[in-house]
């Protein structure tokens, strides 16, 4: 068992099947032992291991229930122990352990993988390697504690301490074709990883990728084109902010066979022009090493439907691969001749307005390992290894200019800009919630939202729930606007969790004296199971989780925080450390100003350079008591315009109101007792007047308007 696995917080990105309990965060309240604490997961299993072998193996220990699942060449399975101690301490026992030829891979089963570890080596096997030979192969040559394959693939975890060039040196000289796996198509690997351990979570999940924006937009389409294998229980789709290549989606099915009938009819068909990759139990497209190749430079405009129909005119194609890429694309071809015969291209359609024939040159070389796809990043990393090794030869850096970076002159030109509208911050939102759902949700209640910045950087607090969810910052253009967003859609719902939302500028601490602090959270709750929990020990009025074990909750009285810290721990709702708060804590996880948030906001301006423009209509024609600051327009927001007109004192405004009498009964000569009616016909146009309110034009608009009030009510 790996550092990560055991150190991994309780939750996971690929979540199982759940039950009602679950989805809802009170899983705490049906079992109230958690399960998932008494099961382990037990990896490298012979394909014909039964449920009378495991548990001799594991003699000593109460087993419950064993569950034997497979996928391709994997075998695994889900031990439930009577006692969380008893599956804790098999763990520690049995992990490494033989049974039938085979070195078992043990964890406790509640994880989420998320990343590589920098202590990892993946190598290309034949087909007739084992864990087994790979583990004595490199344990040769260094200290090895944990080996696993997934077909063609084999990663090795190194022990500490161990010089990794000399080792992958090694292992190279001596026909073992290794890499290092640290920046080497890092998200294939991160996939592959889960789908060599927690399958058996995903049983009725197919997984979508290089789908149509549609389906993004709406799930309600992406269910109907994908229902023709079975019942469609759960549609998720990804962000539409991501680049078009990396558009994927999750569907769940009632069972199983409905899932891999699914996978089988959905793949490589093609929708809205796009084909799309279906997936069961795998979220990994992983090549045939022996018939695929890489193409590089490509445009990142460049399609997999483009590079699919250039290569074929080569062989038949399994499929293309342009997810996470960058400038390259990977071409798996059904046969090796076909792969040997696209290695002959050197260039690829490059269209012009001037040139519809043009090409460019690109480079097609074989697809043969783990190749570094991310050069840009690689290039940065040795760049800034240079610098620092200058720096210890005894090279002098350039000193700085005066007024500090170009980037920290960028970020407060940025921050600067930014102090035209006003945000609010927002929390709890479901992770798979759209930015155009998002959008319209705050723009119900009123007032324009000119953009919405939502951070990827907190995987903490992304994973703090049993289902992930997100932060965000919406920026309104009025102020006014903002403190009517905090007031009306404080916890309200979206999507079935509570949002909490609150000022995106200035101090918004905790209350050290109302506010309890529970930490080492054992249960996966998320926040409004929290709420439930709490809301019995005093009135709650702002709860927060960090992470997934830490979490402040905000009473109404500070007599409850006493109250709490003196009850016993079975008289609590939650099992966990509560204490109290000695310093500010914010209630937010980030303020505008954070270096990584605008350095995030300068990339999107550079983009899209016009997205702080303040290019907004007139605010409302009456601003209440919370309408005040500068507003578009060019006058306070909610404020009444000028009705004196520009300079040019009373002259001008008799004239206008001549101009108005002599329209008037030109254009309406019959007399209208209607008020309403006249305000529908002139609303347009006096709404564009308050916006231009110097142009005379307008002003004969707006005074005609008053002339008409008075003619409608005292003619």
């Amino acid at each position: 068992m790996t550092d990560a696995e055991k150190t991994a917080p309780e939750t996971t990105a690929e979540t199982k099947e759940t039950t009602k309990a679950e989805n809802d965060g009170t899983e705490g309240d049906v079992q109230k032992d958690n399960e998932h604490q008494r099961t382990i997961n037990v990896g490298n299993l012979p394909k014909d291991i039964t449920e009378q072998q495991l548990r001799d193996h594991f003699a000593g220990h109460e087993v419950e229930r064993v569950e034997i699942y497979h996928y391709l060449r994997n075998t695994l399975a889900l031990l439930v122990f009577k006692e969380k101690a008893a599956a804790q301490k098999a763990c520690e026992e049995k992990d490494g352990s033989m049974l039938n030829d085979r070195r078992l891979r043990i964890h406790i089963e509640y994880i989420t993988i998320r990343y590589t570890k920098k202590d990892v080596i993946v190598a290309v096997l034949d087909d007739d390697m084992t864990e087994e030979k790979l583990y004595d192969r490199v344990k040769e040559h260094c200290e090895v504690t944990q080996v696993f394959i997934f077909h063609p693939l084999g990663y090795v975890h190194l022990g500490k301490d161990v010089d990794k060039a000399a080792v992958l040196e090694k292992l190279n000289a001596g026909g073992l074709k290794a890499y290092d796996v640290n920046g080497r198509d890092q998200n294939q690997h991160v996939d592959l990883w889960r789908a060599a351990k927690l399958f058996f979570r995903n049983r009725n999940r197919v997984q979508l990728l290089n789908i149509p924006q549609k389906w993004v937009e709406n799930t309600e389409e992406l269910k109907k084109a994908c229902s023709e294998a079975g019942t469609i229980t759960e549609a998720i789709a990804n962000n539409v902010s991501q680049g078009s290549s990396n558009y994927y989606a999750r569907i769940f099915f009632e069972t199983e066979e409905q899932a891999a009938k699914a996978a089988e009819l959905l793949n490589g068909k093609v929708f809205e022009g796009k084909r799309i990759h279906a997936l069961h139990l795998s979220s990994a497209l992983l090549p045939n090493y022996k018939t695929s190749v890489y193409v590089a430079p490509l445009e990142r405009t460049v399609t997999e439907e483009e590079v699919y129909e250039h290569f074929k005119q080569f062989g038949d194609i399994d499929f293309v691969n342009r997810r996470n890429c960058g400038e390259n694309a990977i071409v798996c071809y059904k046969t090796s001749e076909a792969a040997e015969k696209a290695l002959a291209c050197t260039t690829f359609p490059a269209p012009t307005e001037a040139n519809k024939e043009a090409t460019k040159t690109v480079t097609v070389l074989r697809y043969d390992g783990p190749l570094v796809l991310r050069a840009t990043s690689v290039k940065r990393k040795a760049a800034s290894g240079t610098a620092k090794g200058a720096a210890g030869e005894g090279k002098t850096r350039e000193s700085r200019p005066a007024g500090g970076s170009d980037r920290e002159k960028s970020h407060k030109d940025i921050l600067q800009k930014l102090q035209a509208f006003y945000p609010v911050y927002v929390s709890n939102i479901p992770f798979s919630c759209p930015a155009h759902v998002i959008r319209e949700f705050f723009s119900g209640a009123g007032g324009e939202v000119k953009f919405i910045f939502s951070p990827q950087h907190y995987h903490p607090y992304r994973l703090s729930s049993p289902q992930p969810v997100k932060t965000a910052m919406v920026y309104y253009t009025r102020r006014s606007d903002m403190l009517n967003a905090i007031k009306q859609l404080d916890k309200k719902m979206l999507n079935n969790q509570h949002l909490h939302v609150l000022p995106g500028r200035g101090d918004c601490n905790f209350s050290q004296q109302k506010t309890v602090k529970l930490s080492k959270i054992t249960e996966s709750l998320s926040e409004d199971a929290i709420f439930r929990k709490m809301r019995p020990l005093g009135k709650v009025v702002r709860l927060t989780k960090k992470n997934r074990s830490l979490a402040f909750v905000e009473f109404a009285d500070a007599a409850d925080v006493e109250k709490v810290l003196k009850m016993k721990p079975d008289e609590l709702t939650i099992n966990c450390v509560y204490s109290k708060i000695t310093k500010d804590v914010s209630r937010r996880l980030y303020n505008e100003s954070d270096p990584r948030i605008l350095g995030t906001i300068v990339r999107l301006l550079r983009r899209n350079p016009k997205m702080l423009n303040k290019t907004t209509g007139a605010g409302p024609l009456m601003g209440g008591n919370s309408a005040v600051g500068g507003g578009p327009g060019g006058f306070g927001g909610g404020k009444r315009p000028r009705m004196n007109g520009p300079p040019g004192g009373k002259l001008f405004f008799l004239i206008d109101l001549l101009v108005c009498f002599t329209l008037h009964r030109l254009y309406f000569p019959v007399h209208f007792h209607n008020v309403e009616m006249h305000f529908c016909l002139l609303n347009s146009s006096t709404h564009s007047a308050f916006a231009r309110r110097n142009s005379s034009i307008s002003r004969y608009k707006f005074v005609y308007f008053l002339l008409l009030f008075f003619h409608s009510n005292f003619h």
